[in-house]
């Protein structure tokens, strides 16, 4: 299929044609298009294009890929989630690029279409001309963009000169030239929307020999860009993944706040950390309840099929203390104390001169500010991982997740700094151990909250002698899960406090001074 380009209405197009070649009766029709897409674009991200086409009385659902693949299926109404379709094999490909994550309409385009054949002089078809003539508007929007009229060349068997004499044709007698980029794009273009302008993933570059002060200035109002982008999907509920970026944008901004030493106001980082613990704090209950519902799969899968259905009562608790959970972090993200925080916290990050005495670090270049931190926290990493034994307690475990997460974050915060070389092996250690530690902190606290609930169901005669049966069965096979995942830990913490692993973060630092050209000369807050 060949596609062109016009900003000349497709009845101009079709006299022009009517003079040279033999046509056949034409055809129109109408429809709506609705794009459709995650809040963090992971289709488009994927290469995949997401639609639901209304014509007449049918609903059609339409995913597209970037290879040629192609899916189509009516539905009765449009899904919000992939559970919401029936099993065929559009879902089977959707659901692993979305997972969990809400669809939301993103663009929309209403189109006239007009269908033309092209005639060989026995009256057979050659070719199809397919005109399209639309308008682009963003679903909470009225306003309506032109979006031109394209064209679609469509080849019929033993056609092709035809195609390739029409093409030439119109480039060289309209001067309409191809469409380079898919219909979706084009609609996105017109209507002012980006694609892929959300991402979660910590994205800024720093320049080495920045003031540390405004380098960190920088980090948080990257920080804060995230928080407030998911702040309505917060409060709205509309998929446990906002809440979860909300967290770790809370949890990256009180990491930098602690962790870089002496860089902003002594008073302001107390004032802005004792804050966000807050609002840290605020946001724990409702993400527990999330993880153990989006567990609820595995948990099932984990029984056998008999036994899997017992677990509704447990569901049906979830779900009721989720709603009142989340009732309370909405009452808190409406507060005048939130309100209050984010207005603090966004002028003092925009103040270029703030008042007051700076931090002793503020002037020092970030990248030897970066250099100290980062190799604090690693030493705090292996202090805390040399101390436990074979019998750590679930709570020790629990404050080595916490400094390997630290360790982390600021890796990612200066990951413009450090060449990516000798950073991702680093990272591989770092993220094989941090996936144990978190394995086995999950199932610790699952294990914990199935016998609390476990007794609530108890003592409110809701659970049945089945669902707990069910229950005591999951806590068995946590049970066992975590004694397995304590060995690797064991085996992973003394990988990760060998030599070798620390000549590959002081080849990840010296990496980043040669880069630059000058040695950094730490400076401990």
């Amino acid at each position: 299929m060949v596609v062109l380009k016009s900003d000349q209405p497709a009845n101009e197009i079709l006299q022009a044609l009517e003079g040279v070649f033999l046509l056949g009766p034409k055809e129109g029709s109408t429809e709506i298009r609705t794009y459709r897409d995650t809040f963090d674009w992971r289709l488009f991200r994927s290469g995949f294009i997401l639609s639901n086409v209304s014509s007449g009385t049918q609903t059609r659902l339409v995913l597209e890929g970037a290879k040629g693949e192609a899916f189509e299926i009516l539905i009765p109404r449009v899904p919000l989630f992939t559970l919401d379709l029936p099993p065929c094999s559009l879902r089977n490909t959707l659901e692993p690029l979305v997972k969990n994550r809400r669809l939301f309409p993103q663009a929309k385009a209403d189109w006239t279409t007009v269908l033309v054949p092209v005639l060989k002089p026995d009256r057979s078809t050659a070719a199809r001309i397919r005109f399209r003539e639309g308008k682009g508007l963003l679903p909470e929007d009225g306003g309506e963009t032109g979006l031109g009229t394209r064209i679609e060349i469509l080849p019929m068997p033993g056609g092709r000169a035809q195609v390739r004499e029409l093409t030439a044709f119109f480039k060289k007698e309209l001067q309409l030239k191809k469409e380079k980029q898919p219909e979706a794009h084009s609609v996105y273009d017109a209507v002012g929307k980006t694609p892929g302008d959300y991402s979660s993933s910590f994205r800024l570059k720093l320049k080495p020999r920045q003031g540390a002060g405004r380098a960190v200035r920088r980090i948080h109002r990257e920080l804060l860009q995230v928080l407030l982008a998911n702040q309505e999907g917060v409060a709205r509920d509309w998929d446990s993944e906002f809440l979860h970026d909300f967290r770790v944008a809370i949890r990256r901004t009180r990491s930098a706040l602690s962790l870089l030493d002496g860089v902003l106001p002594e008073k302001s980082v107390a004032h802005f950390s004792k804050e966000f613990r807050w609002l840290g704090g605020r946001t724990g209950k409702v993400r527990d309840l999330d993880v153990y519902l989006l567990r609820m799969p595995a948990f099932r899968a984990a029984l056998d099929p008999s036994s899997g259905v017992d677990l509704e009562p447990l569901v049906q608790l979830l779900l009721e203390k989720k709603r009142k959970e989340h009732r309370r972090l909405r009452d808190c993200l409406r507060s005048k104390r939130y309100q209050r925080l984010i207005s603090e916290w966004s002028a003092f990050l925009e103040d270029p001169a703030p008042k007051g005495p700076a931090g002793p670090n503020s002037k020092v270049p970030i990248q030897e500010v970066a250099f100290v931190a980062i190799r604090k926290a690693f030493d705090r990493v292996l202090r805390r991982g040399k101390k436990l034994g074979p019998e750590a307690s679930p709570e020790e475990l629990h404050r080595l997740r916490i400094a390997c997460k630290k360790l982390r974050y600021l890796l990612t915060f200066f990951r413009s700094l450090l060449p990516a070389e000798a950073l991702n092996p680093f990272l591989k250690e770092l993220k094989r151990l941090q996936d144990h530690l978190g394995d086995f902190n999950d199932l610790h606290v699952q294990g914990t909250a199935l016998r609390t609930f476990a007794g609530e169901l108890m003592d409110t005669n809701r659970g049945p002698p089945s669902t707990l049966l069910a229950m005591g069965q999951l806590l068995g096979q946590m049970e066992m899960a975590q004694g397995k995942e304590r060995k690797a830990f064991r085996q992973h913490i003394l990988r990760f406090s060998q030599p070798r692993t620390q000549k590959k973060l002081e080849n990840v630092l010296k990496g980043a001074q040669g880069a630059t050209g000058k040695k950094a000369t730490p400076k401990r807050g």
